[in-house]
């Protein structure tokens, strides 16, 4: 087997395999949940419920730079009983006072989103408060390599907002399907705290800092606006057939950003750990396999067979979206790599993780001149992709590619040496 190979399927034993098992069974699930509870509600409370959770969605942002800095703490620091105390006390912290107030605001919140009750309204504080402490566990599992033990608060979350989720909606409707939500995510911390009740490291002092996130939230925010800015665009500027169909043949395109997104959790511990080591070229390409691999994958079956996949999806209402589905599956491929680059270099701490901020911003101009159609709005996603891509690969390849000036000389990177870069070095 050719040595990339090798260890390509190393990683993929080892973080990629279970983490993309688990995305797939959670978007399975979250279709299944809106198939049949679409099915359950009426029209007007089923919007009531995707508007909810849509808001819940929207909180995926500050998560995952929690889950990324928390990460990025435990591969730098290790996992320490006083690491896990006091990251999960900090995240607890911080969430109350923003969970307070969505409670506080709960009747503003019903009527504007014209809710039935306060009850439904209410179910974003608990479920920010507990989402934001389970992507800090998740971080820290993920910095410490226990992949499987993510992979599975994934599942069981999935599991327990099937089961409960389901059950509930019946008898109390939006509310019912909400309270399932927020138990899954109970369920999910519940078994993410079990290996972190009992660290294998020693004590320690590493605690994180609002200016880690506020840094992990700054990339994975631009990452955020970069790939769905011509989404909201089209929204605005196309009529409601036209907007309809871009927003179908875009949330269609970007499910194959789902399993790399999962799976380049898994591999930014292993780019900060490689970064000062030798062979960290190797490790950016093993981690660039394994995170577009599956979006390339994903995107040649959209683009295959795509009139099939609206129809399966979306009926035949949206049968002639099918070239935009297959222009737009290649851009959300192609934008894995941005993904990967970014995460470089938020994994060397370098001012890099700016440029998709700036791609957001060149697609943006483009779709405000461009935009008589959907096919011109695509048309402007991918010429701001053409240019961030090149300048990222440009730069970060460029580093990554050079041996570090000084450093531990231990085996490569891409060999997993250890689990954290403080044992590695």
């Amino acid at each position: 087997m050719p040595p990339l190979l090798g260890r390509l399927a190393r990683l993929a034993a080892r973080g990629a395999a279970p983490i993309a098992a688990a995305v797939a069974v959670q978007s399975a699930g979250n279709l299944a949940f809106h198939s049949v509870v679409g099915r359950l509600l009426d029209p007007g409370a089923y919007g009531a419920l995707g508007a909810v959770l849509s808001a819940m969605l929207m909180l995926g942002v500050p998560l995952g730079a929690l889950q990324t800095a928390a990460s990025a703490l435990v591969a730098e620091h290790g996992l320490t009983r006083d690491t896990v105390r006091r990251t999960l006390r900090s995240v607890a912290l911080w969430s109350l006072g923003p969970a307070l107030v969505v409670l506080l605001c709960a009747p503003l919140l019903r009527d504007y989103f014209h809710l039935a009750s306060v009850a439904e309204a209410a179910q974003l504080g608990p479920y920010l408060l507990v989402a934001a402490v389970v992507a800090a566990a998740r971080g820290l599992l993920l910095g410490d390599r226990r992949v499987g033990t993510v992979a599975m608060t994934y599942v069981v979350g999935t599991v327990a907002r099937l089961t409960l989720g389901l059950l509930l909606v019946v008898p109390f409707g939006v509310t019912g399907a909400l309270v399932g939500t927020v138990v899954a995510e109970a369920a999910s911390l519940i078994v993410a705290a079990g290996p972190l009740r009992r660290p294998d490291g020693p004590r320690g002092t590493a605690a994180l800092r609002l200016g880690a996130v506020a840094h992990a939230g700054f990339a994975v925010t631009g990452l955020f606006l970069f790939s769905t800015a011509d989404l909201l665009l089209a929204r605005h500027h196309l009529g409601d057939d036209a907007s309809g169909a871009y927003v179908a043949a875009a949330t269609v395109a970007k499910t194959v950003l789902a399993l790399p997104a999962g799976i380049m959790a898994a591999v930014f511990p292993r780019l900060l750990s490689a970064w000062p080591l030798p062979g960290r070229g190797r490790a950016l390409a093993t981690g660039g396999l394994a995170v577009a691999g599956p979006a390339v994958l994903g995107a040649a079956v959209i683009v295959a067979v795509p009139s099939l996949v609206l129809r399966v999806l979306y009926g035949d209402g949206y049968a002639d979206a099918g070239n935009l589905v297959r222009a737009l599956s290649a851009i959300a491929a192609t934008t894995s790599l941005v993904t990967l680059l970014t995460n470089a270099a938020l994994a060397r701490k370098a001012w890099t993780i700016a440029v998709p901020w700036a791609g957001a911003a060149l697609e943006v101009a483009l779709i405000e001149v461009w935009h008589g159609s959907p096919a011109q709005i695509a048309a402007c996603s991918a010429l701001a992709l053409a240019p961030t891509l090149l300048l990222m690969a440009v730069l970060e390849g460029r580093l990554w590619a050079r041996p570090p000036r000084s450093g531990p000389q231990v085996a490569a990177a891409d060999a997993d040496p250890s689990r954290t870069a403080a044992t590695a070095a």
